[in-house]
């Protein structure tokens, strides 16, 4: 099958198109030519003339397997159904339930699914999963990474007290010492002490992540108008920082104070599942748009869910607009008006331009948002 996207303007810093107007042949569901008036008498024209076209977004931190699981959703009402071509579950499935996810959800699913494999066997059956620490099995890791491994692409941990109870940061340790054995990132929630964020990372290294960056809890990342030191010290290790917004876990304040701390994120994700998607978080679209808001551009915004997700999960052939690549593609308009958002502490603002999703492009199929 042989389809020509007419008449967009394309957006992908990294090859160099910014705001680009270009034709782009995908052919069974790779991209074949990137051109001015492309033409091929087998193809089907689809016009987006003045649509803006990036890469298909990829929300690196949804909860997305729906089965005996304190949290989530359905993949594709959280993927293509909100403008999103990938999205990577952030632990929802252990090494116990992979199985299950794969077998009944992520065949089953137009979005593309991947997972950040909790440390835990169970997932998340219950939100204090690394209570026990008889729970995280390297050997069930292995193995769910022997039959899985396509599909993995890093381990999930949760450093807060209600998930840890009293077993502190050893959980996160433990994490951190598989992730090397198993040659994969870390990527490790922060929340509420114990442990302390300090010791959460000291663990981490080079290709790790840390989630929920921007959260006004007493044991976060900026203090008393500061970004603590350790954060600096991690990312000249290279360990990178994802906004992962989720119910409870992005506030405005911080953000702009982070900013202005010379601290901003490296990717943009939701925390995705049921009970926030109504409000405050929405969808990835309502995420950047809130990115916006604090002055970041809208170039480095896109940036931030493709390119640099696909870069640090090493998700082959996504997250760039360039020939042999899969054709995912998230179509997307500048709209001025006035769109209220609210963060996950009840601060609102309003904004008078804003990004709005129209269409995804995935495996041929031209997807209404």
């Amino acid at each position: 099958m042989k389809t020509i996207l007419s008449g967009g303007k394309l957006l992908d810093k990294k090859n160099n198109y910014l705001f680009s107007e270009l034709d782009i042949l995908v052919q069974n569901g790779k991209i074949r030519k990137i051109g001015k008036n492309i033409e091929d008498s087998e193809a089907i024209v689809i016009d987006l003339k003045g649509k803006i076209i990036s890469p298909g977004f990829i929300d690196i931190h949804v909860h997305c397997f729906p089965k005996n699981t304190a949290i989530s959703s359905q993949p594709d009402d959280i993927g293509v159904k909100r403008g999103v071509t990938t999205i990577i579950d952030a632990g929802t499935a252990g090494a116990a339930t992979i199985e299950i996810f794969y077998e009944e959800f992520i065949k089953k699913s137009r979005t593309r699914v991947y997972s950040n494999l909790n440390i835990s066997s169970l997932g998340l059956r219950t939100l204090d999963e690394l209570s026990e620490m008889k729970n995280i099995e390297l050997n069930k890791i292995k193995e769910a990474l022997k039959k899985y491994g396509d599909i993995i692409v890093g381990l999930k941990a949760r450093a807060s007290g209600s998930v840890v109870k009293e077993n502190g940061v050893l959980p996160i340790k433990l994490g951190k010492e598989i992730a090397e054995e198993v040659n994969l990132p870390l990527v490790v929630h922060i929340g509420n002490a114990p442990p302390k964020v300090e010791d959460v990372l000291n663990f981490l290294g080079k290709g790790d992540v840390v989630t929920h960056c921007y959260n006004n809890k007493k044991n976060g990342l900026v203090r008393e108008g500061k970004v603590i030191s350790e954060v600096f010290s991690a990312q000249k290790r290279g360990v990178y920082f994802d906004i992962g917004h989720g119910s409870e876990s992005f506030s405005l304040d911080i953000a702009k104070i982070a900013f202005e701390n010379n601290f901003e994120a490296d990717t943009i994700s939701t925390d995705l599942y049921e009970r926030n998607m109504a409000t405050p978080v929405k969808s990835l679209e309502t995420t950047i748009n809130k990115m916006l808001y604090l002055g970041v551009d809208l170039k480095d915004c896109v940036e931030k869910v493709t390119n640099k997700p696909a870069e640090i999960f090493k998700l082959r052939e996504l997250g760039e607009l360039k020939v042999g690549y899969n054709g995912d593609l998230t179509i997307f308009d500048i709209c001025d008006g006035n769109l209220e958002l609210e963060d996950s502490v009840g601060k609102k603002i309003e904004l008078k331009n804003y990004i709005k999703t129209e269409y995804v492009f995935i495996k041929d199929e031209l997807i209404k948002v």
